[in-house]
């Protein structure tokens, strides 16, 4: 529905705000001039024009293993053999979920999360996906609102194990997303030697790994050194978020287990990345002058430029938002705005949100276990940005005027 009809401020100026798909907009010039140059798409029959070792060309896993050398791994250069490229993200988490496990065997997720967690794990491999609720701190007794502890990971693969069902593997989005937080180097050694302990596998997401605001502190699995279980633990990137390139289909997974690689050589056949798209790859990350210095520094001023132009409107109008330390989007807390706090009432005002022309992603359907939250992405156009959120805002605020329980 937002799609076919966006809003646009001449054209359509009464269409939907689309602050609920999380792409990047705010380096689009950038980019196009960049991939417009004449050393990004070079077609060469003797290349591009016949098949080609599907997993990865030798140039573009080398020049991955550079580019996480510089932003990643801490200077490690990651062996090329260790890295598998397919056409996305969602095809790596696809893979890895036939690979690891079988039809009804566990893998958890912290949840709050994206909501394709749940449907590439499902929907061909048919693993059993299991939530670890994650709470605002005044029902989880926590110090920070939907905090990730490993002692609660340990708990939930005991409930599971006890109710008999066998947990196989364990996905980590870091940087979270809805919620914006960054896993410290503590937490991800906690939660991998709770995975290392009951033998599961851990995946490791950081497709916004380069996508933080300014001054933030990230630390990627790549640059930590003794892992407890390196042959199961696994790691996720791609072209979508920090590149704003959703279109390209660019994801790649980097493991060191052989058996599982073997796999991943095989099946990468059915979800391939085109030569002439993993060679456009290849050339941007190499160019260090142009990605390094100029778009990578950038995208992050503009992120966080964005993010505090976004938290300021809506704690001006009274709305409590969740600190975000990366990704594209802010977490919301509208309960104050709703009258019996039920995912009902929340799905009725994603419907009146959606009928003043601003899309945006209910908690419930990010598997939040607490109804009243809401996902907005702010990497949008300033001025769509601004109409976005004066509609949302007036949504809300409307609902205090209609006589609701407003805490």
């Amino acid at each position: 529905q937002a799609a076919q009809n966006e809003y646009h401020p001449d054209t359509n100026p009464k269409g939907i705000v689309n602050l609920g798909t999380a792409v990047n907009c705010l380096m689009e010039e950038e980019l196009e001039e960049r991939l417009n140059r004449d050393d990004v798409f070079k077609f060469q029959p003797e290349k591009n024009q016949h098949y080609f070792i599907f997993g990865g060309l030798e140039v573009t896993r080398r020049a991955l293993s550079e580019f996480f050398g510089r932003h990643l791994s801490n200077g490690k250069l990651l062996p090329i053999n260790e890295l598998v490229i397919m056409n996305g993200v969602s095809s790596c988490l696809d893979s890895l979920a036939f690979g690891l496990v079988d039809e009804g065997e566990v893998i958890i997720t912290p949840t709050p999360v994206y909501g394709r967690i749940f449907t590439d794990l499902q929907d061909r491999a048919y693993a059993d996906v299991q939530p670890l609720h994650l709470l605002p701190k005044e029902y989880s007794g926590t110090e920070r609102d939907f905090e990730l502890r490993p002692k609660d990971l340990e708990k939930r693969i005991q409930e599971l194990t006890a109710e008999g069902k066998r947990v196989k593997a364990f996905i980590l989005l870091n940087p979270q997303n809805p919620l914006g937080d960054i896993c410290s180097k503590e937490q991800i050694m906690g939660l991998l030697t709770v995975c290392a302990k009951h033998k599961i596998h851990a995946i490791v997401d950081e497709i916004y790994a380069l996508s933080m605001m300014d001054k933030s502190q990230f630390t990627s699995v790549l640059s930590i050194e003794h892992l407890p279980d390196p042959n199961r633990t696994h790691f996720l990137w791609g072209m979508s978020k920090d590149f704003g390139l959703a279109g390209f289909r660019f994801g790649v997974i980097h493991t060191r287990n052989e058996e599982l690689l073997r796999y991943l050589a095989v099946v990468s056949m059915y979800q391939a990345t085109p030569s002439i798209i993993q060679e456009a790859v290849a050339t941007l990350l190499n160019d260090e002058a142009w990605c390094d210095n100029f778009f990578l520094p950038t995208s992050q001023r503009r992120l966080t430029l964005s993010y505090e132009r976004t938290v300021h409107q809506l704690t001006a109008a009274g709305m409590t938002v969740h600190q975000s330390k990366a990704g594209f989007y802010v977490w919301i807390n509208i309960t104050p705005f709703m009258n019996q706090q039920t995912i009902t009432e929340e799905l009725e005002v994603f419907e009146e949100l959606m009928a003043a022309g601003v899309y945006t992603i209910p908690g419930s359907t990010l598997h939040c276990k607490v109804p009243g939250w809401v996902r907005i992405i702010f990497t949008v156009s300033e001025n769509n940005l601004d109409v976005g959120l004066k509609r949302f805002i007036s949504v809300l605020q409307s609902r205090k005027t209609k006589n609701l329980k407003v805490a």
